[in-house]
């Protein structure tokens, strides 16, 4: 290659420094960030599947802010022919439209309020011009749409992600699993046993294919994780029976929620399983994943979910809610497409038909969390396993334009209630003027950022990039994946669970976050690897 060409290609190069700000970014297709923001502003003027259209749901009652344009359930007003939308901005200027609908979106003005909180009325108005009547009033705040590049990146992404795993592999709690086959109560997250004790196999497995010289050591720690989780599994006969505990001690909720099943965890601890039947070749772990996923097959509902929480005892429902059930799908497909297993081919149908059926067209992406109780319908809305199915539907549906249609609609959801770009939402109780941003929030019951709610939208930006080769979504990936990297302990490698520059930052966090975002930084690496200019 001639030095022209190099210098070109550096040229190239430096382009995309300026948008991602790191050079494991590689490539040059990303426009500046003059672009990037024109982008980002023209499709925040539309609303993210808007009530009333085709009989949609409003998701919306609960929400506090939004970067996209909103629409809201206002009822009509007697008399009215019109209705007049006035927006008071924070500084008191007010911005008006007039409209057929009281839940017309805030598209006509939405480009031209600045960030912050909003007093939104809307009256109807009769032929003569006279008011009739107030349709509905809200509050809300006008989120910071994505402007392009906001930080550098600390380190490469692949660096990060081995720095996260060795922090892991390093800490006492998980030497323990060698020593005493059993969770170290100095840690007391173990409380939550299927949920912790998987990621420690998970986390396990990935390090061992990423550093040579610790291979046995990780599979040792992994395996002795493994079998205690199998060793206090449902036993045969019972209700639940092969399923792990949700809970165990009386460490944060598992007191309070002692004696139930959240149904969605089981499928974590079998696809652990899997991982380490496929590192280390020993068959236990391949029938440990079976006999979870024949128990699904088992407690399956017409509807096809499961319920969300189910009695331990007696295998009655805590409460009527209902698994998005992502995870066991995944179980399913991956089981017939790895390792022949096609006995739960129908299983895994009926559950895609659910969330195609129900949970899409319903809209409730409930928040599905072991430390908090099942809720009514958009009350505590997530965007965990809105991402997780539309990361479904990219990965099963890449050639289907309205799977990756619906995918985009999830994206965009998730990121007009979840992530902040910059100037958070003020609010003394989360100390929001501490947060480290661009971040992304977990549910609306737990409104703060973490570790694994960031990851979650890196996988599903790279993933839309990845489908369909919108620049935007690779920019917003890069993004967030430089907050990572200046969201993690540059000294030991350790991921903030909780992205906040306070005392919080000392806490141990949660060890299946940190595998999440060292999954999410070894991805987006490994693709801009790729896509990085050969010099």
């Amino acid at each position: 290659m001639s030095e022209s060409e190099k210098s070109r290609r550096l040229k190239q190069f430096g382009a995309c420094l300026m948008v991602c700000g790191t050079a494991v970014c590689g490539g040059a297709e990303l426009p500046p960030d003059r672009e990037l923001r024109e982008l980002a502003v023209r499709d925040s003027l539309n609303p993210v599947a808007p009530g009333g259209v085709n009989g949609a749901p409003f998701w919306n009652g609960h929400a506090r802010r939004f970067i996209y344009a909103p629409a809201f359930d206002f009822k009509p007003v007697e008399g009215a022919v019109r209705y007049r939308f006035t927006a008071t901005d924070a500084a008191g200027e007010r911005h008006s439209f007039e409209a057929a609908s009281p839940a017309a979106a805030l598209t006509p003005v939405w480009d031209r309020l600045p960030v912050g909180f909003v007093e939104l009325a809307v009256e109807g108005v009769d032929a003569s011009g006279k008011v009739t009547g107030t349709a509905g009033k809200r509050r809300f705040y006008r989120a910071a749409v994505f402007r392009g590049h906001y930080s550098d990146a600390e380190r490469g992404y692949l660096d990060s992600a081995r720095m996260g795993l060795q922090y892991l592999f390093r800490q006492p709690h998980y030497r323990n699993w060698l020593e005493k086959g059993e969770p170290d109560p100095g840690y007391e997250l173990y409380c939550y046993p299927t949920k912790i004790i998987a990621s420690v196999v998970e986390s396990m497995v990935i390090y061992a294919a990423l550093a040579p010289a610790d291979r046995e050591t990780a599979l040792g720690i992994a395996r002795k994780a493994a079998d205690y989780l199998i060793s206090v599994s449902e036993p045969a006969g019972a209700p639940l029976e092969f399923l792990p505990p949700t809970y165990a001690g009386d460490k944060r909720t598992a007191k309070e929620f002692a004696g139930q099943q959240m149904m969605i965890y089981p499928a974590d601890a079998a696809s652990a399983y899997l991982d380490l039947y496929d590192a280390c070749g020993e068959r236990r772990f391949l029938e440990a994943a079976l006999r979870i996923a024949r128990s699904y097959r088992k407690l399956q509902l017409p509807s096809g979910s499961w319920y969300l929480k189910i009695n331990m005892k007696d295998g009655t429902p805590v409460a009527s809610n209902q698994c998005v059930p992502v995870p066991m799908i995944r179980l399913f497909e991956r089981l017939g497409a790895q390792y022949g297993e096609t006995e739960f081919r129908e299983t895994a149908e009926r559950a895609v038909r659910y969330l195609a059926d129900t949970t899409l067209k319903e809209f409730n992406w409930e928040g599905q969390f072991e430390d908090i109780a099942p809720s009514v319908p958009y009350v505590n809305n997530t965007k965990h396993n809105a991402c997780d199915y539309a990361l479904y539907l990219l990965d099963r549906f890449p050639d289907r334009p309205e799977a990756v249609e619906q995918a985009r609609t999830l994206l965009r959801f998730a990121e007009d209630q979840f992530v902040v770009w910059e100037q958070p939402m003020p609010d003394k109780s989360t100390r929001t003027d501490q947060w480290i941003t661009p971040c992304v929030l977990e549910q609306y019951a737990y409104y703060v950022p973490i570790d694994a709610s960031a990851a979650k939208l890196i996988s599903l930006c790279q993933a839309m990039y990845e489908r369909t080769g919108n620049v935007l979504d690779l920019a917003k990936a890069c993004e967030l994946a430089n907050a990572m990297t200046r969201a993690q302990d540059p000294e030991t490698g350790r991921y903030l669970t909780y992205w906040e520059r306070n005392e919080r930052g000392l806490d141990p966090g949660w060890i299946n976050c940190a595998t999440a975002s060292a999954k999410a930084m070894m991805s987006l690496g490994r693709l801009l690897e790729q896509k990085k200019p050969a010099l």
